[in-house]
């Protein structure tokens, strides 16, 4: 008899209704078994019985495939599977408000609407707290989520999602705990190679731009263990935090007798600003200043001098991404991909070498 050998694993934290369980369970066996369109289900009384469910649940989980074109309904005829490959509604849940026009977020999810094109899956944008998202997944009938720049308070979330069997991936910053679900770059390790490669060209007072947001923290975390690891001395007017930037600032900054002589930017927004500002106050570029940031906008090779970074791989990691969320979409085994590093890319405004003292 048909289903005799599923056995439900349901998870009865009400983290995902079981109905929705029951029915994506359901769903993963009709494929896998490679199930005839048009075979008819048992009664649901019988399945009920065979679950171990009441049957109220497997009668709303039945609905809920109704719903979604897996099976089809006629009076006399019981309830059948269609066979059909439905449609799917994929949630894109971010914790902000974010902008297409943004060189970084409008990359991301450029590859993501690329992989789903021509497919029988439609794409959500939602703005969620971590919080929200079981709520979500429920109200919106989502059949999978792309967390998109997840912060470190979003990882439980996800992580409890990715336990119960629910489809997620995370796209933007890699956290150890997310192996396999989590791309994208090791914000941290970035940081660290970008200050040990103006090290190595022979630098020593090393500043940085930074930020509040998860990415930059982590840059900035790289930047300070390099640092510490090279035992070199820091100054805290080395530290500009981008909240505080003004052309007062900024001018007292670059004219201090303690002014370093490179310069992190690790928010690709502000490379611009400090370019003209830099110039403005009659410093030149690498000379007087040799600045090195991080993403790889459009720009960067035309700005004068041309802007050494360290650029994200965001093509190669949001794609690994989507192929691992159709992989949890379709119940295959989940992929094993290679970490993305970031990649140097050498221009002009951190080449002058120096000599240690």
């Amino acid at each position: 008899m048909l289903f005799e050998d599923l056995t439900l694993k349901l998870d009865n934290t009400g983290k995902e209704p079981k109905y929705n369980q029951v029915a994506r369970q359901i769903e993963k066996y009709l494929m896998e078994q490679n199930v005839a369109p048009g075979t008819r289900l048992p009664s649901e009384r019988t399945l009920a019985d065979l679950f171990g469910i009441a049957p109220m649940t497997l009668g709303r989980s039945l609905n809920e495939l109704v719903r979604r074109g897996v099976l089809t309904r006629k009076v006399g005829s019981g309830t059948c599977f269609t066979g059909v490959h439905r449609t799917r509604r994929i949630g894109i849940l971010c914790h902000q408000p974010v902008h297409v026009s943004d060189w970084y977020v409008g990359g991301i999810l450029m590859e993501i609407y690329d992989s789903f094109k021509d497919t029988n899956i439609d794409l959500v944008f939602l703005v969620r707290r971590p919080e929200q998202y079981t709520d979500t997944i429920r109200e919106y009938q989502l059949d999978g989520i792309i967390v998109l720049i997840v912060q470190e308070k979003s990882v439980p979330s996800i992580i409890s999602l990715r336990d119960s069997g629910y489809p997620v991936v995370s796209v933007g910053i890699a956290y150890p705990e997310l192996q396999n679900i989590g791309f994208g770059t090791d914000h941290r390790l970035s940081g660290y190679q970008a200050t040990e490669y103006l090290i190595s060209k022979g630098y020593e007072k090393i500043g940085i731009v930074t930020g509040a947001t998860t990415g930059l923290i982590e840059r900035e975390r790289g930047y300070y263990e390099a640092m510490y690891n090279h035992r070199l001395s820091w100054h805290p007017d080395w530290l500009i935090r981008l909240n505080e930037i003004n052309e007062c600032s900024v001018f007292k900054f670059l004219k201090s007798s303690e002014r370093p002589d490179a310069l992190l930017l690790t928010a690709h927004s502000h490379v611009v600003p400090f370019y003209n500002l830099i110039k403005k106050f009659g410093l030149r570029i690498p000379e007087d200043i040799a600045l090195i940031a991080f993403d790889n906008p459009s720009y960067a090779e035309f700005l004068e001098p041309s802007l050494t970074v360290f650029a994200q791989p965001i093509r190669q990691f949001t794609c690994n991404a989507m192929v691992q969320l159709k992989n949890m979409l379709t119940h295959q085994d989940l992929a094993v991909f290679d970490p993305t590093p970031s990649i140097l890319i050498e221009r002009n405004s951190c080449l002058q070498q120096k000599k240690n003292n």
